[in-house]
């Protein structure tokens, strides 16, 4: 019997003598170990740490490459290039406003336009959800011609274009168009609010 109480001593001295594991106790972590009881802060997070971003991970300590940015903000044109040819040059500006709501207005004030009226164009804009291509509709125009906001009925042109979006820009160049006389369109902003 004292064998016996010895061996059982043994087995439960023995049994409760688990020795802690260092290494990352974070689930979320790529290199998450189950096996761990104490965390030795090596725990890898991916994700986006650019604070500008819709999508940032303030635990993130490794950029996984995949930050959405937002268009909502004032944008500068630094380049607007349809079929070839940098208007951007012809114009005292050329600035584009996108809201929350998924429309925007433009501001573009002709050189030597009759009057140095701006030719005003608004309208809705959608970003796919890799934020990787954008369509924008235009729907109204106003010359400040004492017109007014002109709505043509029919969208005046709607235009689906590739895009790299990030915090301080925009650029992208054109994939379609119901506008059968662009051919081409390549384009650049950066953001001026």
């Amino acid at each position: 019997m004292k064998k016996l109480t010895v061996l059982i001593f043994s087995i439960v001295l023995l049994g409760s003598c688990d020795k802690d594991v260092e290494g990352c106790t974070d689930i979320n972590a790529t290199n998450y170990n189950s096996e761990a009881t104490i965390d030795d802060g090596s725990c890898i997070i991916l994700g986006c740490s650019d604070p500008n971003a819709i999508n940032y991970n303030p635990d993130a300590v490794e950029d996984s490459g995949n930050c959405l940015f937002t268009l909502v903000g004032s944008w500068e044109g630094v380049s607007w290039i349809p079929n070839g040819n940098n208007i951007t040059q012809n114009f005292n500006e050329f600035t584009v406003h996108c809201y929350s709501d998924s429309t925007w207005i433009s501001y573009s004030l002709p050189l030597n336009w009759n009057g140095n009226n701006y030719a005003n164009y608004k309208g809705t804009y959608f970003i796919n959800n890799y934020h990787t291509e954008c369509s924008f509709t235009t729907t109204h125009f106003n010359f400040n011609d004492g017109n007014g906001w002109v709505d043509n009925g029919p969208p005046i042109r709607t235009a689906l274009y590739s895009m790299e979006l990030t915090h301080s820009s925009f650029s992208g160049s054109l994939i379609s168009s119901t506008d059968t006389a662009l051919n081409s369109l390549d384009f650049s902003y950066i953001r001026i609010e």
